[in-house]
């Protein structure tokens, strides 16, 4: 059954539209009324006829009477679908908006989580219920309910005895169909959630295109799909059948009812019990109601099913987004760029990943952290820009707590330069003023100078109105890499990250990036994540991590002079005092 908790999901999406939807459903009632009227017209007129007063008047005034209802009723049916279509496009681009819009504000750790896929798609199944919903199914609903109810009244008033056969057999019919529909849903929940993953695993495979073709794996891919797709195909049908069967029950319901009805009202003429004219009044009515009832029955396994879809979307909103407007924080100004890390401790799931960092880092100083992969450098990192909230311990900016600074000022002040370069398939010139929207072409250009892109962008037929690609396929890891670049430098931080930037390049391609890494780290505090011990010497401040903790601490020289895991990691490289 569907009881008020069940619809608080969908009536949220229909508030903001209340007025549209009083107006609605104004126009609904309008229309079935308006179609109500009709066999009480042609039933009188049956009367008047059979009694050999064809040429009447009344005839006439009826006949007329008839075609205005008619053409009233479709008129405001025609208003009514507007109106419901409205609403619909309005209520289902809603869904879509908003969930996307909570999602994208939920914390890092979420999305390394997730499967950004399944979820997008658990929205756009619940953005299409919702449409057809508001569209084909609420505005039919209560006016299907309250036809039923008022023609069944009518029904009672020219016979009572009818009216008792027809309740029982409308009651069985509600009965059998809530309880056909449960098998249904249940169906639909499970493919929900096929769906969900076949749609997941395709994102997640072209988002990673290189690394399918290069492991030769379309082939695999294709059975994973199709098996997949198969999977719901399988329950489709499945639920089909259910469908059907409730259908076929539904039909031998109402066979059976009108059957037993039309006979007993042909006794009833016969008797004189009721007129030719009011026996066709009754016929137009259980017709009415048998169609309203059948309509009621589809638009209950719909609501049904959407429900439980738009009920699941809705789960997003469960998952608690980044504090961005916490009203105890405050905006930040004329920031130096003085960084403290306070006896910091963050954990994974119970796994300690920190433990106990402490260190300063002064206003335009660099700070190098080093050390084997999985040690926790650019977990470390990213407790500055806030993707992850340590346990234990603080940080400070120009001595606040970040904890008190508005989420969006406190990032509006950090630039990050990745290992891998994330770009939209869009123009060169949008993916480098993605980090400031408002920049002028001339400060673009400015940041792509400095960065050392201008000379292998302008060798593109476009220029900078060239198309890069999915992920910036079009590019080469190089130019990706100064693309990012330009895109910190004309962002204009205090704060600048690098994690692992020129780990992947070549010396040619590392050569121009470390050119244009020394421009965007002027007058900045740059925190550099290497594995290239020979990118860090001119580090102020060198960092070693094992085990989640500091355990080396220094400039280069004082760490090789100290002849510790730093001083080795020197020999492995070859590099000398």
């Amino acid at each position: 059954m569907i009881n008020r908790k069940d619809l608080s999901s969908l009536f949220k999406y229909l508030r903001p539209y209340k007025k549209t939807v009083k107006i609605a459903v104004v126009f609904v009632i309008l229309e079935n009324a308006a179609y109500l009227i009709l066999p009480l017209i042609y039933g009188k007129i049956v009367d008047i006829v059979t009694q050999g007063k064809f040429f009447e008047t009344m005839v006439f005034i009826l006949l007329f009477l008839w075609a205005c209802m008619e053409l009233l009723s479709n008129w405001f049916m025609r208003i009514r679908i507007r109106k419901a279509n409205n609403i619909a496009c309005r209520a289902s681009n809603d869904i879509m908006t908003k969930s996307i819009e909570h999602l994208v504000r939920l914390p890092l750790s979420f999305h390394k989580q997730q499967k950004i896929g399944e979820i997008i798609q658990r929205f756009s199944r619940a953005d299409g219920y919702m449409y057809n919903i508001i569209d084909s199914g609420l505005f039919q609903i209560f006016p299907n309910i309250l036809s039923s109810f008022l023609a069944f009244v009518i029904i009672l008033w020219i016979s009572w005895q009818l009216a008792v056969i027809y309740l029982l057999f409308i009651s069985v019919y509600v009965w059998m169909t809530i309880k056909k529909t449960e098998p249904i849903v249940h169906c639909q929940r499970k493919i929900n959630k096929v769906f969900e993953k076949a749609y997941g695993d395709i994102f997640d495979r072209t988002e990673n295109i290189i690394s399918l073709k290069s492991n030769s794996t379309e082939d695999l891919e294709n059975k994973r799909n199709v098996e997949n797709f198969r999977r719901g195909f399988f329950l489709n049908s499945r639920q089909v059948e259910l469908w059907m069967k409730l259908s076929f029950w539904q039909s031998f319901i109402f066979t059976i009812s009108f059957l037993m009805l039309f006979g007993a009202g042909i006794y009833f003429v016969s008797v004189k019990m009721v007129t030719i004219g009011q026996f066709v009044i009754l016929l137009a009515y259980i017709n009415a109601v048998s169609a309203a009832m059948n309509m009621l029955g589809g638009n209950y396994k719909q609501l049904q099913e959407g429900i439980v879809t738009i009920n699941r979307s809705e789960k997003i909103f469960d998952e608690i987004p980044e504090k961005y407007d916490d009203p105890n924080a405050k905006n930040i100004e004329n920031v130096s760029g003085n960084v403290e890390f306070k006896n910091i401790s963050f954990s994974y799931e119970k796994e300690a990943v920190l433990k106990d960092i402490s260190f300063k880092a002064a206003a335009g100083q660099m700070v190098a952290i080093v050390g084997r992969s999985g040690e926790g450098k650019s977990t470390l990192m990213d407790l500055i820009s806030r993707y992850n909230i340590p346990q234990k311990g603080s940080i400070f900016l120009d001595g606040v707590n970040i904890k008190k600074i508005k989420l969006k000022s406190l990032r509006d002040q950090i630039a990050i330069v990745p290992q891998e370069v994330d770009l939209f398939n869009d123009t060169i010139k949008n993916n480098i003023a993605y980090s400031r929207i408002s920049a002028s072409e001339e400060e673009i250009l400015q940041a792509s100078k400095l960065a050392h892109c201008h000379e292998f962008i302008e060798k593109f037929p476009k220029k900078y109105e060239q198309i890069v690609g999915e992920k910036g396929v079009k590019l080469s890891t190089g130019q990706k890499q100064r693309l990012a670049i330009a895109r910190a430098i004309l962002r204009n931080p205090k704060i600048l990250i690098l994690d692992e930037a020129t780990s992947a390049l070549d010396s040619e391609s590392e050569k121009y990036v470390q050119e244009a890494l020394q421009e965007v780290m002027k007058n900045r505090t740059t925190f550099v994540i290497a594995h290239r011990l020979s990118t860090i010497r001119k580090a102020n401040l060198i960092l070693v991590i094992e085990n989640g903790t500091i355990i080396e601490s220094g400039d280069h020289e004082e760490l090789i002079r100290h002849g510790g895991v730093y001083q080795k990691l020197s020999e492995l490289q070859k590099i000398s005092v």
